[in-house]
């Protein structure tokens, strides 16, 4: 259990709010006046140890400090552990104040809050997984935010996920996903290392899928995104942890680090909401890996682009808004080159640029941008 003193942070909480976290990566936090409790990281809360351990260290904490909430704030997905339990909770405990907080804005939220910004900013929040104000699986989002709202003003283009879940852990599914996006029934033909090593009656049964749309929610996951590129680049078909693939597909652009930096395409289709269609940079891919191209140029040169994606993306939204903060946040940005490419390329168009210092900036920092949403939230009603 961590302690914290909000230092330099105009932040009152006037009412004590618990908030509940992700599923991944939780930590819960409870915010009263000018102090943080925040719980120990207790990972995944579908393993049922550090799901008993979670509410017995909520139940601990409140009993120590005899402080009892008047406040809960929890993610917007039903179906997570995490939100269930904050309903059962405010039932037992007669708390009728609850905020269900959408987990990128959150993220944003929790970054805003670690640097003490007021108003209205650009946030980009790329990660996995996130559930969407309309039910999909966000995780390549634009948003302009405050501490008590927002607005998704740009995401990346959604794919479906065949397997859903399963998607995850079999990155290979999100290949065949864009590709077949991209070439239709061309795909088995692009004679790539992919095609040919393609157990044929697992894709027949994906392309059945995707076709008939069963179990393929859909996902403008970035997580997702680097999934499909490091399938195709780096046979990187199974993943045995989270972020596998993306951090390998990071390991290997080290290698072509001192390249000239160099994108591929890739289209952003203007409206009220922008989106941004990467299917230029699969085209792209191929070409390079069929002159030969090393596999470490291409993955550096993916990672230049969706450093790109975000500058050229963030430079309409400050035509359109006027706005000229950035705050970046999302489990995406713990990756060094992305992260780096990015404040230089937005630092070079005189954005303000934010990230997170003390607060994680993955699903670890949920919690705190939840209490801050709830509280904010509540403020602004009076």
């Amino acid at each position: 259990m961590r302690d914290v003193d909000i230092v330099g942070s105009e932040v009152n909480f006037r009412k004590p709010v618990l908030a509940f976290g992700a599923e991944l990566k939780n930590t819960f936090c409870l915010a009263f006046k000018k102090r943080l409790y925040i719980g120990k990281n207790f990972g995944n809360l579908e393993n049922l140890k550090s799901f008993t351990k979670y509410q017995n260290s909520i139940i601990s904490l409140i009993k120590k400090l005899h402080t009892k909430p008047e406040i809960i704030a929890y993610d917007l997905h039903p179906e997570y552990l995490s939100t269930k339990y904050a309903m059962e909770f405010a039932r037992r405990y007669g708390i009728d104040q609850a905020v269900s907080v959408q987990h990128h804005h959150a993220h944003i939220a929790s970054c805003m809050f670690g640097n003490n910004i007021k108003g209205k900013v650009i946030g980009v929040a790329f990660d996995g997984t996130g559930f969407g104000s309309d039910g999909n699986i966000w995780g390549g989002e634009f948003l302009v935010a405050s501490l008590d709202n927002y607005r998704r003003a740009g995401h990346l283009k959604y794919i479906p996920m065949p397997g859903a879940t399963k998607a995850i852990l079999e990155p290979w599914r999100m290949t065949i996903s864009w590709l077949d996006n991209i070439y239709k029934g061309r795909t088995k033909t692009l004679g790539i290392d992919f095609t040919k090593r393609l157990n044929r009656p697992k894709f027949k049964i994906i392309k059945q899928m995707l076709e008939k749309n069963i179990n393929s929610p859909l996902t403008s996951s970035v997580g997702r995104l680097f999934d499909a590129v490091a399938s195709l680049v780096i046979a990187r078909d199974k993943v045995n942890f989270e972020a596998q693939a993306a951090i390998e597909l990071e390991e290997l652009a080290f290698d072509a680090i001192d390249s000239r930096f160099a994108s591929y395409g890739f289209k952003i289709k203007h409206g009220d909401c922008l989106v941004i269609d990467p299917s230029q940079i699969f085209k792209e891919i191929i070409r390079d890996l069929k002159y030969g191209v090393s596999h470490a140029k291409i993955a550096y040169k993916f990672h230049c682009t969706v450093a790109k994606i975000i500058k050229d993306t963030c430079l309409i939204l400050r035509k359109k808004t006027g706005l000229n903060k950035v705050v970046l946040s999302g489990g995406v940005f713990q990756n060094r080159i992305i992260s780096e490419l990015t404040l230089d390329l937005l630092s070079s168009e005189d954005f303000q640029v934010f990230s997170h210092k003390q607060i994680p900036i993955n699903d670890a920092g949920i919690s705190i941008g939840q209490a801050v949403v709830a509280n904010a939230k509540l403020a602004k009603r009076g």
